[in-house]
């Protein structure tokens, strides 16, 4: 009889047993395999986002370029450009400065055909000096229409603009050119992040331009903080691919994308980003993992009854 009490516990033991290591395998297989999907899905998302950015981008130069053959086909303005009378100049003057009130552009340059500055909109004292050797205006002086991203320096981190320029012609001969700019700040990626719920920045090289992530103030941005990962700066900003995946982000674990943003020549002079911290993605893991981990402990608690009765058969079979 004890020998018979002594196997039924056993084979107790060893149902149980198999009970409990066949679940916990198997959750544990399923929260690895819900993690590794919902990080796929997040990624996913993100380089559909991402492209979302890249087309405001793009939009944003279609305005550019939409304004710049506006000015460029103005009779005034071709007259004003040919003439380059004292008359004509403040014409010129007029004219641009009223266009960047009314447009709301950064930039306004009409140059000549040799790209000399005639007027700068938006500062009217700095004429005369010839930007001939700027890759856009050179395109544009061979009679073509562009459009390219710039970066030059600031006060905290570079500042990244968005340039359209096409030629001014007189009976199609090219007597000057039009180039018309905005500049990607803050507000722009408030809008993005309005539109899709995610973090978005700008760089210009590796070094952040305008971004909403926020300091521990609430106000101030991290503007000027360099992005130093190796594989973003070798795949973004060397070959000109775009980037997913896991990032460190001012010490905070994002879901990432990036895309390279170009300049008239489509060498990457910036990057675009979106991204997600990784703790709400696993936040909203933790959620389907703790009921699924309940699920698991209800149905071996209910597994040990079977378990108790085939062993006691076995063990009356036995007897």
């Amino acid at each position: 009889y004890y020998l018979l009490i002594r196997l039924q516990t056993q084979l107790f033991l060893i149902f149980t047993s198999v009970v409990l290591i066949t679940f916990l395998l198997t959750t544990i297989t399923f929260t690895g395999l819900l993690l590794k999907n919902l990080q796929d899905e997040t990624l996913k998302r993100l380089d559909t986002d991402v492209k979302v950015l890249n087309y405001a981008v793009e939009s944003k130069q279609g305005e550019n370029v939409s304004d710049a053959l506006a000015l460029a086909q103005n009779v005034q303005i071709i007259d004003a450009v040919e003439l380059k009378d004292v008359q004509s100049k403040k014409l010129l003057r007029d004219d641009t400065q009223t266009f960047l009130l009314n447009k709301k552009k950064n930039t306004l340059i009409i140059v000549t055909e040799g790209g000399v500055v005639l007027e700068r909109g938006e500062d009217a004292d700095r004429v005369g000096d010839s930007i001939s050797d700027d890759p856009l205006v050179k395109r544009v002086l061979l009679g073509e229409t562009a459009s390219s991203g710039v970066t030059k320096d600031g006060v905290l981190g570079p500042e990244v603009s968005l340039r359209s320029a096409t030629p001014i012609k007189r009976a199609d001969k090219i007597i000057g050119a039009v180039v018309v700019g905005t500049t990607i700040d803050n507000a722009f990626v408030d809008g993005i992040k309005a539109a899709t719920g995610l973090e978005a920045a700008v760089y210009g090289d590796n070094i952040l331009s305008a971004t909403t992530l926020l300091a521990a103030d609430g106000k101030s941005r991290y503007i000027g903080v360099k992005e130093e990962n190796s594989k973003i700066k070798e795949k973004v900003l060397r070959k000109g691919n775009s980037f997913t995946g896991s990032v460190n982000l001012l010490n905070t674990p994002y879901f990432a994308a990036y895309l390279p943003l170009k300049d008239v020549d489509t060498n990457p002079v910036g990057m675009l980003f979106v991204g997600k911290p990784q703790v709400g993605v696993l936040q909203a893991a933790g959620r389907s993992i703790e009921m699924t981990f309940l699920v698991t402990v209800t149905l071996m608690v209910l597994s040990i009854i079977p378990a108790y009765f085939i062993s006691r058969y076995l063990t009356s079979q036995i007897k």
